[in-house]
């Protein structure tokens, strides 16, 4: 999911995620709520907010341009979905980031987009 970048596109759904994996929406739906305890848009979106963390930490460029650079559509999607991963605003995270504050960092929800991986490969659930 990381590498290839597919929370970028803002048609993204179940659906088109399934069809890009090669794997039936509901099986990908179940694993995804199984392993990560989420739905596959919260998953998806948390991708979203990790891209917008780095942009805010690495960038000057307006929050605005920010959240559709991440693939968010509306900005109260992004605001909600950005408070519910983070547990702050991106306009206080950013300031939070500039001051160097713990507590700051990237979301620890997103690691490394293996999983999904693994789920194209039939290895979600299995033993690592």
């Amino acid at each position: 999911m990381a590498r290839a970048r597919l929370y970028a596109d803002t048609d993204l759904n179940l659906a088109r995620l399934a069809r890009r994996l090669g794997r039936p929406a509901r099986s990908l739906s179940n694993a995804v709520n199984r392993v990560h305890g989420l739905s596959v848009s919260q998953y998806v979106n948390d991708f979203r907010v990790a891209e917008a963390c780095r942009l805010l930490r690495d960038t000057e460029a307006p929050v605005t341009r920010i959240l559709y650079e991440a693939g968010f559509l509306t900005k109260s999607n992004f605001n909600r979905e950005f408070l519910r991963v983070t547990g702050m605003t991106p306009t206080a995270w950013r300031t939070a980031q500039d001051r160097g504050e713990a507590g700051a960092g990237m979301p620890h929800a997103v690691r490394s987009g293996s999983d999904l991986e693994d789920h194209r490969r039939g290895r979600v659930g299995a033993a690592r």
